[in-house]
């Protein structure tokens, strides 16, 4: 399978008259065509701001280094956000957590899904409309004609979300990033749209990138998982390895929490002791020996970095057999 998605050295920092702060560092990442990369961790561990800036959506005062190579065009320098702009919504789609926010409130959603794509010249009007009413009955709706009638405050938190899914598919991307794309949904829609963008991805040879902080969920349906905390990847390798054999504390901490049919009736579910530390209060050593049950003298002192093991990669110094 050839690599559709490659980044290189990724870092996301603020800067100021005479300070800068990281917030992401040194993040690379491959993805193949057809394939499904989940991107996990807790709620402030660098995951959307990874991908947005992947599409050059950082927020004002906020700026990426690095690059990427996108279906075939290399050298992409992510500090360019205008080499960016003609490439997203066309190679790259962007599903963004406020799916709403995605629509014009004044144009009708045939509008919205169909238009774009024909004035691009990607698909004729027919073929557009053809693509719409499949890509809207694969994700549940019954009457697509009626959908696309509709204007973007007459839909559901639910069906929104769907819908920016769909529009983001019309223009057959090359890539689709979609961070917490089923946040709104109930359990029965939330794993049909996920299995159906696994489908089309293969299907159509998408790379999917998939950003969640449900490592159980995603992993069902990610063929690689890149875990994240505190700006970094902590551990990444294919989804069974990583999800069935944790290297780094803190993914086998994720692991542990995950939902499972397996607990026992009126049991606590697990959690992580703590929280994840903000940029300005990044220890020197380990950023998750303050909540580490593993933490020894060295892993206060030094930072482990990002260590190759087969077809695996973890930043703890006990990895794959490390010693204290």
């Amino acid at each position: 399978m050839t690599m559709a998605l490659a980044v290189r050295d990724l870092q996301v920092q603020v800067r100021g008259h005479d300070t800068r702060r990281v917030l992401v560092e040194t993040v690379s990442l491959e993805v193949r065509a057809g394939t499904m990369l989940g991107i996990v961790g807790e709620t402030g561990a660098g995951k959307t701001l990874t991908v947005r800036a992947l599409v050059g959506l950082l927020p004002p005062g906020v700026a990426a280094t690095g690059e990427m190579s996108v279906a075939g065009e290399r050298g992409i320098a992510l500090s360019e956000p205008d080499r960016l702009a003609p490439i997203r919504g066309t190679r790259v789609g962007i599903v963004l957590q406020n799916p709403i926010a995605m629509f014009d409130p004044m144009l009708r959603l045939r509008a919205q899904l169909i238009e774009g794509v024909v004035r691009r010249q990607l698909l004729d009007r027919k073929q557009a409309l053809d693509r719409a009413h499949t890509l809207l009955h694969r994700l549940g709706f019954d009457e697509p004609d009626h959908v696309l009638d509709l204007f973007p405050h007459q839909l559901s938190g639910g069906m929104g979300q769907r819908l920016a899914i769909a529009m983001v598919l019309m223009p057959k991307p090359s890539v689709v990033i979609a961070d917490e794309p089923t946040s709104a949904l109930d359990a029965n829609l939330r794993v049909d749209a996920l299995r159906l963008l696994r489908e089309i991805g293969a299907e159509e040879h998408t790379a999917i990138v998939l950003v969640s902080h449900d490592l159980g969920l995603v992993s069902n349906f990610c063929d690689e998982l890149a875990v994240m905390y505190a700006g970094r990847i902590v551990e990444q390798g294919p989804a069974s390895e990583v999800l069935g054999d944790p290297q780094h504390p803190y993914a086998r901490a994720l692991a542990d929490c995950s939902p499972s049919l397996e607990v026992q009736p009126r049991q606590p579910l697990a959690s992580i002791p703590g929280s994840a530390p903000t940029p300005s209060e990044w220890p020197t050593g380990c950023t998750f020996a303050p909540r580490c049950p593993l933490v020894f003298k060295r892993c206060t002192e030094e930072r482990p970095r990002l260590r190759p093991h087969g077809d695996r990669l973890a930043a703890c110094h006990l990895a794959f057999g490390g010693d204290q």
